[in-house]
C-alpha cells in the first residue's frame, strides 16, 4: 500500500514542527547534544537509525550529512499495510544534521503520539530511546506552542492508514506491556 501523504503535504508538516521547539533554549546544552548518538551499553558500537514513514523518503534524494537505506518490513516489527520496504536514515555526524531537513520523528521528539483504546490520540513522552534525554528524565514542561502544534500535525498524520497502523500497533504494544505513559495531552 502507498502512502496518501504527497511529498508537498509533508513539507507542509516540516514547515509547522520547524515553528515551534520543545523549550525556550537550546535542549543541546542539557545533554551535550546526544540526539541520535548512543550512552546505553545495550547499543554501543551501533549504527542508530531512524525509520521514514511512508512517502516521506522521497524528500530525501540528494545530502551529504545522512545515508539513506532500506530493508524489508518483514525483517522489523511493522505493520504488515506497509508491505514490502521501510526506509531508514542515519545521521553521518550527529546530531549536526540539516535541521530543515529532519524526519518527521526528530521534529516531534520528545514527543510520541498513542491511540488509546477508543482510539483516542495523545501525546506522551518518547521512551523507547537508546539514549537518556534530560527532558524526557526530569519531565522537563514543554511549551505548550509545541505541543498544541505537535497533536495538530499527528491528528492530520494518523489520516494515513499506513502512518495510523503503525501509531496504533506501538500504541497496543505499550497498553499490553503495561507501560505507564504519561499523557500530556
Amino acid at each position: 500500500m502507498k502512502s496518501s501523504i504527497s511529498k508537498e503535504t509533508f513539507f507542509f508538516f516540516f514547515e509547522l514542527l520547524d515553528s515551534v521547539s520543545p523549550v525556550d533554549f537550546d535542549c543541546g546544552t542539557l545533554c551535550d547534544d546526544i540526539c541520535c548518538t548512543c550512552d546505553t551499553p545495550e547499543c554501543q558500537g551501533q549504527d542508530l537509525v531512524l525509520y521514514l514513514f511512508p512517502g516521506e523518503e522521497q524528500l530525501f534524494v540528494d545530502g551529504d550529512w545522512y545515508e539513506m537505506s532500506y530493508e524489508s518490513t518483514q525483517k522489523y516489527k511493522y505493520p504488515t499495510s506497509w508491505g514490502g520496504d521501510v526506509y531508514f536514515i542515519r545521521c553521518l555526524n550527529p546530531p549536526h544534521c540539516d535541521r530543515k531537513l529532519r524526519p518527521i520523528q526528530c521534529r516531534t521528539f520528545p514527543l510520541a503520539p498513542h491511540l488509546d483504546e477508543n482510539d483516542e490520540l495523545h501525546l506522551i513522552y518518547e521512551e523507547d530511546i537508546p539514549y537518556v534525554c534530560p527532558l524526557i528524565r526530569d519531565k522537563t514542561p514543554l511549551n505548550k506552542d509545541f505541543i498544541e502544534t505537535n497533536y495538530k500535525a499527528w491528528k492530520l498524520l494518523i489520516q494515513d492508514p499506513l502512518i495510523k497502523d503503525l501509531i496504533k500497533m506501538d500504541s497496543i504494544e505499550r497498553i499490553e506491556n503495561n507501560v505507564n505513559c504519561e499523557i500530556l495531552i
